[in-house]
């Protein structure tokens, strides 16, 4: 009895279901007969990326009658059987973001259309701060990255130009003779920054001097820079921070030549590049070769005869060899560097050094070898295993009033090894790790009487615990303990970051790190400045301290995609006390020189704020900014002038860059660096008295172009031509003579330069 209710109702609503089928059919029929159409339509089209790019195994869909189909390689999709009516286009692929078009209507016998996506923005991956790769988005301790693009936008012929337009960073010339650079991280001089090469601490005192001009941008992949105590990782000297210089990788097959030609006051420079990559049908086994040249003539500002930018020689080359074993899931780094350079400042270029006024002369030749072992044991387990040693020697002459004893020549071989292992449990990860380097140093100057020769030994070991407890909450925690053989006890240094994630766009990190610096000679103290045609040489007090820094730092990042744009928002506090903190203050003379020994003042400390801003228009426009505010002072006044301000850092400084990428019209950039006031010494010698003195502040602004041009499918030629220092803000009030104080210098590195260059890629 109950059947038969049950088996009418399922006939009635096919019935139902039928005659809306036929009625639906007859509609479309007569619509079709009306206008002479077939009764089954076809969508064809493109998708391609903003630059005209096809876009390769798109997946391209009409939801409203579940169609799909695929994109071939160029580009091109196709979906027939397509009956009249109202739909939109759905379109997804990896690495861009999902296309979605408005309701259209089809009526003809065919519609083209064409999409264009647009890219996403990308999520870096970092590995200074744990030493583990990690999305930045996941990593508690805030993370700088200089990315490879950014490298090439900037035109940057060595890593010093890299550095620059860098929140919280600050590179100078400290030497009106040899153009001496240091790299200053939120105020602190460039001394108390570990610089790493592939996450090693192969830079040493020594090479630190002039080693920011001498690594070439062909060398560079990418920099990672994270500010703060950095010694639970990496050792000694990472008081204000790290800079890790990453190097490059191949990823596919190509070749590219570059030249780079500048005037400077009508004086040239020029710079010659080279790299190629050749990577494995397999993708197993790569190389990566790079060369650079560069030569720089004399330029003299102030048209005394005596250079303010001395000359440059320089001439780098290198191999980088990768090979992953799939039986083993192990990867192997071979790396080799060769980077030899001449300068020279003064007059009498023609002469040799000691038959001049006065001259800075400096050759190094410096031998790298790395070798790096990846083996994932498990799924969880990996471990890692790397060892550096690099070669330097130096040969220099610092003198005046044509000193024929000023010569002198320094041996520096740095050898680092490293040992890791990492273990994943569930969420976090427990490393455990072992370090060791050797610095043996030996450097005679005959015309001052010194000779050091000294072999320092550091030891550390680590454990580092990276857990994540949440979605929205990650805590990092460390510990180190480092032994070094310049100091007696053993030193601890742990460190503690948080990162919280508030909403899906905005983040929170707080962190707390330690940081020391062990008492050596040698550092970029020993850079003999000349000073009233005297040099200045430097000396130990013998109960001298290491010094040890305490670190903290919070801010909020924000960052959202709104379709083609892009906002990115950054603020940050910072903290850093200094305990025994080095200064120096003059004790002696001997003939040519002054003796400044170095001593434990009772401590300094460095706090400010950093703001960054980041807009992305689409794929052609963009802004971004990074300011910062700090203050650096000594808790005790320094003996010469009796103040308590760091010298040479601005209580002020940032800038401001807007981009616009068109490789089918042209890429333009117009950028803004400012450089607030600041208190630099300037001693006698073109001067009577020493004096402090207080800078006016600066504004740089710079400009670029570059057009790309595409002969083929594989071979591409771009031209670029711009401006340095368009407004020539340049130190106005430069010594004269041969008894100038040459470290009397700051403000920008150089005044306006023009510059331009062709780049061949095959």
């Amino acid at each position: 009895m109950k059947i038969k209710p049950l088996l009418f109702n399922i006939f009635f609503i096919i019935l139902i279901l039928t005659q809306s089928i036929n009625a639906q059919q007859n509609h479309q029929n007569h619509y079709q007969q009306r206008h002479g159409q077939v009764s089954q339509l076809f969508i064809r089209g493109f998708v391609k990326d903003w630059d005209q790019n096809p876009v390769h195994k798109a997946f391209v869909m009409i939801p409203e009658l579940n169609k799909s189909a695929e994109t071939d390689e160029l580009g091109k999709f196709e979906i027939r059987q397509v009956p009249p009516g109202t739909y939109h286009v759905e379109v997804y692929a990896q690495g861009y973001m999902d296309y979605c078009s408005d309701p259209f209507v089809l009526e003809n016998n065919k519609l083209s259309y064409q999409v264009v996506l647009i890219k996403k923005i990308t999520k870096e991956i970092v590995v200074t701060a744990t030493r583990t790769p990690k999305l930045y988005d996941e990593t508690p301790v805030k993370t700088q990255v200089i990315t490879r693009e950014e490298i090439e936008k900037k035109e940057a012929t060595n890593l010093a130009e890299t550095l620059c337009q860098t929140t919280g960073v600050r590179v100078e010339n400290n030497c009106q003779n040899c153009n001496f650079t240091q790299v200053r991280i939120n105020g602190m001089e460039g001394k108390y920054t570990q610089i790493l090469i592939d996450s090693s601490p192969v830079v040493s005192a020594m090479t630190g001097v002039y080693g920011l001009e001498q690594i070439p941008s062909e060398m560079l992949h990418s920099i990672e820079i994270v500010k703060g105590g950095g010694s639970v990782l990496y050792g000694g000297n990472a008081v204000a921070g790290v800079i890790n210089v990453l190097t490059r990788e191949p990823q596919e097959n190509r070749t590219t030549l570059k030249l780079h030609q500048e005037a400077t006051s009508g004086k040239p420079f020029t710079g010659l590049g080279f790299h190629s990559s050749l990577v494995s049908k397999d993708l197993n086994t790569k190389a990566y070769l790079f060369a650079n040249y560069q030569k720089r003539e004399p330029v003299d500002l102030n048209e005394d005869s005596f250079s303010e930018l001395g000359t440059i020689s320089n001439t780098s080359f290198g191999l980088n060899f990768y090979n992953y074993f799939s039986k083993l899931d192990g990867n192997l780094k071979l790396g080799f560097f060769r980077i030899f350079e001449e300068r020279r400042g003064g007059d009498l270029f023609d002469l040799p050094p000691h038959e001049a006024n006065t001259a800075e002369w400096i050759k190094t030749d410096q031998i790298g070898f790395s070798s790096e072992w990846n083996h994932y044991l498990s799924e969880k387990a990996h471990y890692n295993l790397s060892f550096s040693l690099v070669d330097a020697k130096r040969n220099t002459y610092y003198g005046s009033h044509k000193d024929p004893n000023a010569y002198g020549n320094t041996i520096n071989p740095l050898m680092f090894f490293n040992g890791q292992f990492n273990y994943q449990l569930a969420s976090h990860i427990i490393s455990l790790g072992v370090q060791y380097k050797r610095d043996k140093i030996k450097d005679e100057a005959t015309g001052y009487s010194r000779t050091i020769e000294d072999v320092y030994h550091e030891s550390g070991y680590f454990i580092q615990g990276d857990f994540k407890i949440s979605k929205a909450f990650t805590f990092l925690t460390g510990m180190r303990l480092n032994k070094h053989s310049a100091i007696d006890n053993i030193i601890f240094t742990p460190r503690f970051s948080i990162l919280a994630k508030i909403t899906r766009e905005l983040s929170f990190r707080t962190s707390f790190s330690t940081g020391f610096r062990a008492p050596q000679v040698f550092d970029e103290d020993l850079h003999i400045t000349q000073v009233g045609g005297e040099g200045m040489m430097v000396v130990n007090s013998p109960d001298l301290k290491e010094e040890k820094s305490y670190s903290i730092s919070s801010g909020l990042d924000y960052g959202k995609q709104i379709k083609r744009s892009l906002i990115q928002l950054s603020l940050e506090a910072f903290y850093t006390q200094l305990s025994n903190t080095f200064v120096l203050h003059e004790t002696s003379r001997i003939e040519n020189a002054r003796i400044l020994e170095r001593i434990n003042s009772s401590g300094s400390r460095v706090y400010g704020l950093s703001f960054e801003f980041g807009l992305v228009l689409g794929p052609r426009f963009s802004l971004s900014s990074g300011w910062t505010y700090q203050q650096s002072e000594l808790e005790e006044p320094e003996p010469d002038f009796n103040s308590t301000e760091f010298f040479r850092t601005p209580n002020f400084y940032g800038f401001a860059k807007m981009s616009y990428d068109n490789d089918r019209l042209i890429n333009a950039e117009l950028s803004l660096e400012y450089t607030g006031s600041m208190k630099v010494p300037h001693y006698t010698g073109y001067i009577e008295n020493d004096r402090l003195e207080l800078t006016e502040p600066f504004w740089v602004l710079n400009t670029k172009l570059r057009k790309p041009v595409n002969i083929s499918e594989d071979c591409r030629i771009s031209a670029f031509i711009g401006v340095h220092n368009m407004l020539n803000s340049y130190q106005k009030d430069l010594d004269k003579g041969v008894d100038r104080d040459s470290g009397y210098v700051y403000g920008p590195a150089k005044p306006r330069s023009f510059f331009a260059g062709l780049e061949f890629s095959f």
